[in-house]
């Protein structure tokens, strides 16, 4: 068992050694959620729908602190312990967990204050906002590969 924990450990260290940062520089390997800015991309916005949306993206944003200052935390100890010499899974695996744990917890926070964006929209509101992050999403998946070709392709159906 030892053996195995420390061909893996090895491993991992390999892996994290040989790793290149992506273009850019090291902060974007690890980008941060944040919520969308709906008053940039929804046009006609009540001042009622506006400071619901503050709260709603206030709140987010002290969520998301919290979280990314706890998981850098976490990271900043993976890779003491991974810097050492001998076996140290006993310390690193629960470190990995959490790591896993606090990403989770970001993805649900997002997922919610979008549930929550919403609720606040009309239904018009609603398809402008969808649409304006579908292209967002489109022109940032190009800015990240310029090579990359939009997908026009059709979606084949199971036959």
């Amino acid at each position: 068992m030892k053996h195995l924990a420390l061909i893996l450990i090895t491993t991992l260290m390999a892996f994290t050694l040989t790793a290149q940062p992506p273009e850019g520089g090291p902060h974007k390997r690890h980008h941060r959620p944040q919520p969308p800015k709906v008053e940039q991309m929804v046009s006609n916005l009540s001042a009622v729908q506006k400071k619901r949306l503050e709260a709603i993206t206030n709140d987010c944003q002290q969520e998301t602190d919290k979280l990314e200052k706890e998981l850098n935390t976490v990271r900043q100890k993976i890779r003491s312990l991974m810097d050492q010499p001998g076996d140290q899974s006993e310390k690193l695996f629960p470190l990995i967990d959490r790591e896993s744990q606090l990403q989770a917890q970001m993805a649900k926070t997002m997922y919610r204050v979008r549930q929550q964006i919403d609720r606040v929209l009309t239904d018009e509101q609603l398809t402008e906002f969808r649409s304006r992050l579908k292209a967002d999403r489109k022109h940032r998946r190009f800015q990240q590969d310029p090579n990359a070709k939009p997908d026009n392709r059709k979606k084949q159906s199971r036959r």
